[in-house]
């Protein structure tokens, strides 16, 4: 199995190139350019630089082809297929190229420096993360051709301790514990939910594993209940998941803005069944008070409509009482009585 790796080097052109090629560490025979001459290399690449005027800046690009200590492979056919790959992949095309393979490790493995820029127009050598897993998925293709193992796609594992390696290959396969894996396990399930450095570490304190981030030191550190430790770069290079300080803060922040617009989204929801439960109570009571409305002056006409009858029959029998009484002749003198 044999894994690529794109390293970041801050060391001058000639040192990286000095670095690959030093005899403690290959051979003549396993040392070789594309598009340049290997024991020209350095200088090909020099005059490359000035004749289209680009020296400074950015130098090279480091790439390393490395191999599991089990596998099966010679030096020779390691640079064979480091050889197929260069001149495979057309990132390289028009850019020189030294590659050496190293056989000072328990793993054997090819460094590639290419020339940051280009002999035929100047351009300066560039890739995407795509076209990064284009290179890996090509090595791997190269690899089943000669019939070499390949890393499994989300199992991918490093480290080429061999102890180690065979440790985490039967822990992914679930036939032996790791507390390695368990830690890496238990960083990256805290990492997907944690909204800021307090919770990330109550989150792992709770799986029994202390978190040791101080902002005088570089780098994470892992314990668990047994005080095996790991730091947070070698996690990253076994298992390949983020796990620095700046990449769990990104993380934290993305969390908790995601946790932001879904708490506003409940609450929107929780304020509309809010305001719609409001809208009926207030609608009920409206049409409560309609009804009593009603009520009341259906009400109000009967009584007025008995008082009014019976207030007409008083003012008609007084009145004939008073016509009467007005039609009532006094009676007459006697006149002979008077007399």
């Amino acid at each position: 199995m044999a894994v690529i790796k794109a390293i970041n080097s801050r060391a001058s052109i000639a040192n990286a190139i000095n670095y690959i090629t030093q005899k403690e560490k290959t051979e003549e025979k396993l040392i070789s350019g594309y598009n340049c001459r290997s024991i020209t290399a350095l200088d090909e690449m020099k005059a490359t630089k000035k004749a289209w005027n680009k020296t400074d800046g950015r130098q090279y690009k480091h790439f390393v082809q490395s191999f599991s200590p089990d596998e099966n492979i010679s030096f020779d056919e390691t640079h064979k297929i480091a050889a197929e790959l260069v001149e495979s992949w057309n990132k390289f095309k028009g850019y020189e190229v030294c590659y050496a393979t190293h056989k000072d490790k328990n793993h054997i493995h090819t460094h590639i420096i290419v020339n940051s820029v280009s002999f035929e127009n100047g351009k300066k050598f560039c890739y995407s993360k795509k076209e990064l897993q284009d290179f890996k998925d090509l090595s791997d293709r190269i690899l089943l051709k000669y019939d070499k193992s390949i890393c499994k796609k989300n199992t991918e594992i490093t480290t080429f301790n061999i102890s180690e390696y065979k440790t985490l290959e039967k822990a992914l396969s679930g036939k032996y514990e790791s507390w390695l894996l368990n830690i890496a396990l238990a960083v990256n399930s805290a990492k997907q939910s944690a909204k800021s450095i307090d919770e990330f570490i109550n989150l792992l304190s709770q799986k029994g594993i202390k978190t040791e981030w101080k902002d005088s030191r570089k780098y994470i550190t892992f314990k668990d209940k047994d005080n095996n430790k790991v730091r947070d770069k070698r996690l990253t290079e076994i298992f390949k998941i983020q796990i620095g300080k700046e990449a769990l803060i990104n993380e934290f922040q993305s969390n908790n803005e995601q946790f932001r617009r879904q708490f506003a989204g409940a609450n929107d929801i929780e304020t509309e069944m809010r305001n719609r439960q409001t809208e009926r109570v207030s609608a009920e009571i409206e049409r409560r008070k309609s009804a009593e409305s009603r009520k009341d002056y259906a009400g109000g006409n009967s009584e007025k409509g008995e008082r009014g009858i019976n207030s007409a029959d008083r003012e008609s029998v007084t009145g004939e009482q008073r016509i009467a009484e007005n039609n009532i002749k006094p009676k007459r003198k006697n006149k002979s009585f008077e007399r």
